[in-house]
Parts: structure tokens; C-alpha cells; sequence
């Protein structure tokens, strides 16, 4: 009885866990959870990311829409004006489509100072009061030996098949600055359906640039 009982306590000491095999365990463990943080870390800025440029789209879409009847049906485009140190870009057109049917002036600007895109109106002949609504924010605006990409608005030269006059107009506007900084891109071409091939961008709006 005492031999079977002594070889019952010696079979019961070999068992259990060694140290070294805890160590392994919680290694293998700790390597299995430091994946799937990391897998879930991941797909969290992945999915925050997709919203940032959604919302940044959004904005663009918002803008284009304000934009899209007043450039189309535009009288005639001035010149575009760039300033060679800040980069901020001005253009001035003729909006026939106004609440009260009288044209009017704006002036579009992608301004440096506050990184916006923004609009202001007056009466024909008459000077502007620098009045002036945003229409886009964190938009990018940089000076013309910047290589990097920008925003701009580029009078498109004339064909013999063009009849009326064009603007292309990039906007990029970017969202949380830093590492998971995103960029947003929208070219448009209008084309001033009220206006000419021929008409002399001077001409337009000219107390704008007096």
C-alpha cells in the first residue's frame, strides 16, 4: 500500500505546466493579441480615413454646386490673376443669373491667407466692397513655382470649333493635416454659354482690377 502510494504522489509531480512552457504560452499569446490590436487599429483608420474623404468631397460637391449655373451661364470670363509669392488666384466673370434678372459681377479667389475659396459680388460698373463669402475651406493654395499640387483657374484658349468662352477650374482641398492627411480633387471645364470666343477677357468686370 505504501509503494502504490508513493508511486501516486511521484506520477503527480511530473504533471502540470513547466515554467519554460508558461513562457512559450504567453509569448505565442502575446505575439496572437499585438495582430489583431494591430488588425483593428488598422481597419479604424482605414474607416476613418474613407470618412474624411467623404466629408472632403462633400465640401467640393457643395461648392461646384454654388458655382456650376453662374459659370455656365456666365456673360464672359476676365483674366486670371496669380500672385507669384502667396499663390492667390483671382478671376472675375459676368452672372446673368441673378434673383432680379440684372447681371452682375463677381470675382472668384482661392486666397492663401485662409487657405479658402471664396466669392463676392457687386452691381456692374461699379467697384467691388470686399464683401466676401467662403465657399470652400482647406483648400490648397500655393505659389506658381511651388511643384507640389494646387489649386488654380486657367482660361482655356479657343479653337476654331469653340464658340464660347472656357474656364477650368482645379480645386484640392485637403483635410486633418498631418500623417492621415487626405486630398480631394475636382477639375471642372464651364463653358459661358452667354458669351463669346472672341470676347476680350479686359473687358470683363474691369473695375475689379483698377
Amino acid at each position: 500500500m505504501k509503494q502504490r502510494i508513493r508511486r501516486v504522489l511521484h506520477q503527480g509531480g511530473d504533471r502540470g505546466v513547466t515554467l519554460a512552457e508558461m513562457a512559450v504560452t504567453m509569448g505565442i499569446m502575446s505575439a496572437v493579441m499585438a495582430i489583431f490590436t494591430t488588425g483593428v487599429i488598422q481597419l479604424f483608420q482605414a474607416g476613418n480615413k474613407n470618412e474624411l474623404v467623404a466629408t472632403t468631397q462633400a465640401q467640393l460637391n457643395n461648392a461646384f454646386l454654388r458655382l456650376d449655373r453662374e459659370l455656365r451661364y456666365a456673360a464672359g470670363f476676365g483674366p486670371v490673376r496669380i500672385d507669384a509669392v502667396t499663390g492667390t488666384t483671382t478671376v472675375e466673370y459676368i452672372n446673368t443669373g441673378t434673383a432680379s434678372g440684372t447681371p452682375e459681377c463677381a470675382q472668384l479667389q482661392l486666397y492663401s491667407t485662409t487657405s479658402t475659396l471664396r466669392r463676392q459680388v457687386w452691381p456692374t460698373g461699379t467697384k467691388p466692397v470686399n464683401k466676401w463669402a467662403v465657399l470652400a475651406n482647406s483648400v490648397v493654395v500655393k505659389p506658381p513655382a511651388d511643384p507640389g499640387a494646387k489649386s488654380t483657374f486657367a482660361i482655356i484658349a479657343p479653337t476654331e470649333n469653340t464658340a464660347f468662352q472656357r474656364l477650368r477650374v482645379v480645386l484640392i482641398v485637403q483635410s486633418n493635416p498631418g500623417r492621415s492627411q487626405t486630398l480631394a480633387t475636382t477639375d471642372l471645364k464651364f463653358t459661358a454659354l452667354n458669351s463669346k470666343a472672341g470676347t476680350d477677357p479686359n473687358t470683363i468686370c474691369p473695375e475689379a482690377r483698377l
